[in-house]
């Protein structure tokens, strides 16, 4: 019974890693051109990733989105990634990112579990459902035999 949830739960796990390396592709090509808006580019990949996968998959795209935004500071050229790691703005968007990532993926996650409980409920309701349907049907039968039980002439017996 383990290794059925594991199979069940391994391609949403590959699916949200999968967005996170294809977002980091993206981001990283973007920040060559526009570094100065990476933070709002790399919070809205949090943000998607946390939504859709919940809170250890935003983690997760907020840790590596960090990464390589430290890696990008550091890789400018003629030392000036060195000085700009000095500075405090690298620290606050890595807060930013990981605060971001806690917050919608905590979102996701109650999300998901209201989705998860409905999906419950319209399975009892299913089943209740189902279970009337049954009885309307031994209804039906039951009527249906007692209409056949009747007299077919009913002006034969006593009248009013």
């Amino acid at each position: 019974m383990m290794s059925v949830r594991l199979r069940a739960l391994l391609p949403a796990r590959f699916s949200a890693l999968v967005e996170i390396a294809l977002g980091l592709l993206l981001l990283g090509a973007f920040s060559l051109l526009f570094l100065r808006y990476y933070s709002s580019l790399a919070l809205a990949l949090v943000a998607l990733v946390a939504v859709r996968n919940g809170l250890r998959e935003g983690l997760a795209a907020a840790v590596s989105a960090g990464g390589l935004y430290l890696a990008l500071t550091w890789g400018r050229a003629e030392g000036a990634g060195l000085r700009g790691l000095g500075s405090i703005e690298p620290y606050a968007t890595l807060l930013l990112l990981l605060g971001g990532g806690i917050a919608f993926g905590a979102v996701g996650r109650s999300h998901g579990r209201a989705i998860h409980a409905l999906r419950e409920r319209v399975d009892e309701l299913e089943l209740e459902l189902a279970d009337q349907g049954v009885r309307l049907l031994v209804a039906i039968e039951e009527k249906q035999e007692l209409e056949q039980r009747m007299p077919k002439d009913r002006s034969s017996g006593p009248g009013p």
